[in-house]
């Protein structure tokens, strides 16, 4: 079987489930209201997104197992010791995908068998294709 890659850029609204957003919308209303402090506090987490990327479920998402690799090698960083407000886009988006990603009721809830990860895939695959420094490109 063929590993999964996410592309498409449009999703449900998770405020209004009748409008569908584009996902840079969507990171841009939640890159407006995170913080520092947010992303700090992530890394608390570092072991439920490695769970998630162990998951059965996550093994057919190829590139959200990769990029979930990359959250975690970021928040386990010493770049996070340093930031402060306002983030750089780079650090604020990553620190949104790494917290949608550790939701487990989310657009898709993630118990559901096969796709329950594919919303998390879409928005992670987006934040690092908006940000090739995540992706160690620049």
């Amino acid at each position: 079987m063929r590993p999964l890659t996410h592309r498409a850029k449009i999703i449900v609204s998770p405020l209004n489930p009748d409008k569908a957003v584009s996902i840079d919308e969507f990171l841009d209303a939640e890159v407006s209201q995170f913080r520092a402090a947010d992303l700090l506090d992530l890394r608390r987490h570092v072991n439920g997104l490695r769970g998630k990327m162990e998951s059965e479920q996550a093994r057919v998402h190829y590139d959200l197992v990769q990029g979930i690799g990359l959250l975690i090698g970021l928040l386990e960083s010493s770049e996070l010791d340093r930031c402060s407000d306002p983030l750089p886009a780079h650090l604020a988006e990553a620190g949104v995908a790494a917290a949608y990603i550790l939701k487990g009721v989310d657009l898709i809830p993630d118990s559901i068998p096969e796709i329950g990860l594919t919303d998390d895939a879409r928005i992670l695959a987006r934040v690092l294709e908006r940000n090739p420094m995540l992706r160690g490109d620049v």
